[in-house]
């Protein structure tokens, strides 16, 4: 997470150092705030830094509240809870997705080794008349 911040900080001096407009700073503040959940809750002293880099460029981040499935944990649990309870439906969702996806190939393989294997089986028969298939 130290070097995620660090990274963030030297991307935004280089911006910086190209431009250096409100645009810009406003951007830079976006980028932080985009990032600042990944540090609360288990880097508060990272999360300190963002805010003072955040205020160095005429800004102010926030933490957002957890959208709104996931609004109920967060007031009956905290944001940890709710943040920690999206990481794992998401998780699980996109496992259940991957395993989706490998039935669905290993079906569609089966069922061409099949049609394969029919079509095999077919031999062509040369006649006066033409080819014929048995």
């Amino acid at each position: 997470m130290e070097s995620q911040l660090q990274s963030m900080q030297l991307q935004i001096g280089y911006l910086r150092a190209r431009e250096d407009s409100d645009r810009v700073r406003a951007a830079c503040v976006t980028y932080l705030q985009t990032w600042l959940p990944n540090f609360y809750s288990n880097r508060p002293d990272l999360v300190q830094e963002a805010q003072q880099l955040a205020a160095s460029l005429g800004g102010r981040l926030s933490l957002r509240k957890a959208s709104g499935k996931y609004a109920w944990i967060e007031k009956l649990f905290g944001f940890a809870a709710a943040k920690h309870a999206q990481l794992y439906y998401n998780h699980g969702k996109s496992s259940a997705l991957r395993a989706w996806d490998k039935i669905m190939y290993a079906l569609q393989r089966h069922s061409w080794s099949k049609g394969r294997s029919a079509s095999s089986n077919r031999r062509a028969v040369v006649t006066d008349a033409g080819i014929l298939t048995k």
